[in-house]
């Protein structure tokens, strides 16, 4: 089924909208946000992890279980990050083919088609 189908047909046209509108600031903020870790790590990092516990959140909520496990496993991932105080050449070059996914994904949510597969690349995580 495609997903704002699904959304729409299983909840509150509202709880829709606000889960869109996260989206949104995600799509918008993604990038500026891992390349901010060259510059204010720890800044960075920790709204890197309030992003996608956000999303998980927001997914488990909505049932949308593969977005819902990816970010939870990116959220691990960036929790361990958090112990570091530098930028990390491999986890940001991780970071962004996260990103790539969840554009991915924002793309099919826009365009209301089903969700694209998760790219297995995603599991190769970094030395942290």
């Amino acid at each position: 089924m495609k997903i704002q189908d699904y959304l729409y047909s299983e909840f509150d046209s509202n709880i829709v909208e606000e889960f869109l509108m996260l989206l949104d600031i995600m799509e918008d903020n993604l990038d500026l946000t891992i390349e901010r870790l060259y510059t204010e790590y720890d800044d960075a990092i920790n709204d890197l992890f309030r992003m996608f516990h956000n999303l998980k959140s927001a997914t488990a909520y909505l049932k949308i279980d593969r977005i819902k496990n990816f970010a939870h496993f990116v959220e691990d991932v960036l929790d361990k990050a958090r112990e570091k105080k530098e930028a990390n050449e491999e986890l940001i070059d991780w970071l962004f083919k996260v990103a790539d996914q969840f554009h991915e994904w924002y793309g099919n949510i826009d365009r209301n088609e089903e969700l694209a597969p998760l790219h297995t690349d995603i599991f190769k995580v970094p030395k942290i």
